[in-house]
């Protein structure tokens, strides 16, 4: 699941749905990669400068925070796959 298609999902259902398996494989690969939760927003801030650039004169406010709510949606579903999967400490 990219972030676009969930901006899409969002735009034209209200909400984004991803396949449970889709999430613990995202999940468990975010897992065995190393990553954290501070490293989510700094790919977050990355990604919305990359198609704000890309965008040029087509890009809008309203664009920033319709792409924001599809990553942060999909952000928490892969952070909480992330916590199911880890090892109980």
């Amino acid at each position: 699941m990219k972030t676009c298609e969930s901006a899409i999902q969002l735009r034209e259902k209200g909400k984004v749905v991803v396949a449970d398996t889709t999430l613990k494989w995202l999940g468990a690969v975010h897992l065995q990669k190393g990553v954290i939760n501070p490293h989510f927003e700094v790919v977050k801030k990355a990604l919305l400068r990359t198609v704000k650039e890309a965008m040029g004169d087509k890009w809008s406010e309203k664009m920033t925070g319709a792409w924001a709510q599809a990553y942060d949606l999909l952000a928490i579903a892969i952070q909480d796959e992330m916590n199911a999967e880890a090892p109980a400490a």
